[in-house]
């Protein structure tokens, strides 16, 4: 057996396992698809980098569905079951795609990367504002999954002075207005923690990193999908107002990630020594903290947007 093909072989099993116990541990279960962008420069073309794409996605959908048999007839379970894959079969399209586009620009295989996610989250937003069985049988799952759960997050009493019906429709509405940046959060992280160990030794790609920007015409999706937001408000549009936030809210983070870019920058021409990873990670801290993430979840999408107006990068 040739080398090349030993490598293959084993890159391939790796990915697989390691991609499959990620999964399986609920703390590391979003960043499952970094395995297999991370093994997928060892292949000797991206068709076969496809290959243990394709037998982690039969491995999850098969251990979910096998013994459930006739129970799938159960349009309740069904709907359920469709829900809850969204966010891994996104995830694993997403990477399958942007392996194929391996050779293309950043947001362009991003763009493409997320089309699986937006046709199929506008898919479920429309079924399940429906009036079918199958929508109303698997909304009533979920609102039995909240009366259930929530109650004993927040020790019997909840929040606000809600009942369990109200929150299941705020919780509701939000999942349909941010299902995207949802994905584009994740699966960009999942790409951000694999492109590092695959460029960990490439000191051109802290570089990279710290001058990352949008095309200047992104801007007009930004402002023009917030106009729509606001427009949403005052007329009751329900599926405009999906789209709307969900491409608003998208933008939004690419802008956020351009304003800790432009951050990184700055901040290394200053001093040289510091590294774009780092300061990127400690962004990405700030964000997550609650309480002190207001500043920058509002600032850097701002410091971002004003990049099309003020040439941050030449100034310095």
């Amino acid at each position: 057996m040739e080398r090349q093909t030993i490598i293959m072989v084993r890159s391939g099993v790796l990915a697989v396992v390691i991609s499959i116990v990620l999964y399986r541990i609920a703390a590391s279960s979003t960043l499952f698809i970094v395995p297999l962008l991370f093994f997928a420069p060892q292949f000797k073309s991206y068709r076969l980098a496809l290959v243990p794409v394709g037998v982690v996605t039969v491995m999850i959908l098969g251990s979910q569905l096998i013994g459930l048999g006739g129970v799938l007839q159960d349009v309740s379970v069904f709907g359920a079951l469709l829900v809850g894959f969204y966010i891994p079969l996104s995830l694993l399209a997403g990477a399958g795609i942007w392996i194929m586009l391996y050779t293309e620009r950043i947001l362009k295989k991003l763009l493409f990367s997320s089309g699986f996610a937006a046709i199929f989250g506008f898919g479920l937003v429309v079924w399940l504002s429906g009036d079918s069985e199958s929508a109303l049988a698997t909304a009533h799952i979920y609102r039995e999954i909240v009366a259930a759960v929530v109650p004993s997050i927040f020790g019997g009493q909840l929040p606000l002075g809600m009942n369990t019906d109200t929150l299941f429709q705020t919780v509701s509405s939000l999942m349909s207005l941010a299902f995207l940046p949802i994905f584009v959060g994740q699966f960009g992280f999942s790409v951000f923690i694999s492109n590092l160990l695959i460029y960990r030794t490439e000191w051109s790609y802290q570089e990279r990193m710290a001058k990352w920007r949008l095309p200047e015409n992104t801007v007009w999706v930004f402002l023009g999908s917030w106009a729509i937001v606001l427009v949403t408000i005052l007329v009751d549009m329900p599926m405009v107002e999906s789209v709307a936030w969900n491409i608003a809210l998208s933008s939004s983070l690419l802008y956020l990630v351009q304003g800790i870019s432009i951050l990184a920058f700055l901040v290394r021409k200053r001093n040289p020594g510091a590294t774009t990873t780092r300061i990127f990670f400690l962004s990405f801290i700030l964000v997550m903290l609650p309480g002190v993430n207001v500043i920058p979840l509002i600032g850097l999408p701002l410091l971002g947007v004003s990049e099309t107006w003020v040439r941050y990068r030449k100034i310095a």
